[in-house]
């Protein structure tokens, strides 16, 4: 059985990019080699509020920053000090956090995994009877499983993409055999 996260890298740009809006950089530049410190302070945060406040597995930020994963743990590490004891760090940190916060809490949500899976199937999503994979659509509350076949993967993969993304929500996939 594999598991794969396939919105948690889309959140980590997102974040990314919001701290280059608020940093005035350029897109993408916190993925840049340098380690000015007007790159270096936007990249630690970026990392902080995903792997602390969001819960992303390192290697998913490693692989959006460009960085190793020893980076994304260092980053971690120093997070509390540079928090108490470096005003430029904490005064950024809780812009870029708040702004965060801001879009997130703007997300749209479901009373339930029923008005979710109607919602789904109304867009197009087909359930397989036999299926060979799933894809969990996961909110803070409940999870919804839609079974599928490696034929109907793409479209219903799509599908969800697309019909979810103001939603609040993850998705992961799963290989059933």
């Amino acid at each position: 059985m594999i598991k794969a996260n396939l919105t948690d890298e889309q959140e980590v740009k997102d974040i990314a990019h919001l701290a280059t809006q608020i940093c005035g950089l350029e897109k993408g530049s916190l993925s840049s080699k340098s380690r000015k410190i007007e790159y270096q302070l936007p990249r630690s945060i970026v990392s902080n509020i995903a792997r602390v406040h969001r819960g992303i597995h390192y290697n998913v930020i490693s692989k959006v920053l460009d960085r190793d994963r020893t980076s994304i743990y260092h980053y971690e590490s120093k997070h509390k000090d540079n928090y108490l004891g470096w005003k430029d760090y904490r005064e950024l940190f809780n812009r870029i956090f708040n702004a965060y916060s801001d879009i997130s809490h703007t997300k749209k949500t479901f009373d339930g995994p029923g008005d979710m899976v109607e919602y789904l199937q109304k867009m197009g999503m087909k359930h397989s009877r036999n299926p060979q994979m799933q894809i969990h659509v996961i909110t803070d509350i409940f999870t919804v499983s839609v079974p599928t076949t490696y034929k109907q993967f793409s479209d219903n993969l799509e599908i969800c993409n697309l019909a979810l993304k103001d939603y609040a929500c993850r998705i992961d996939i799963e290989m059933l055999k």
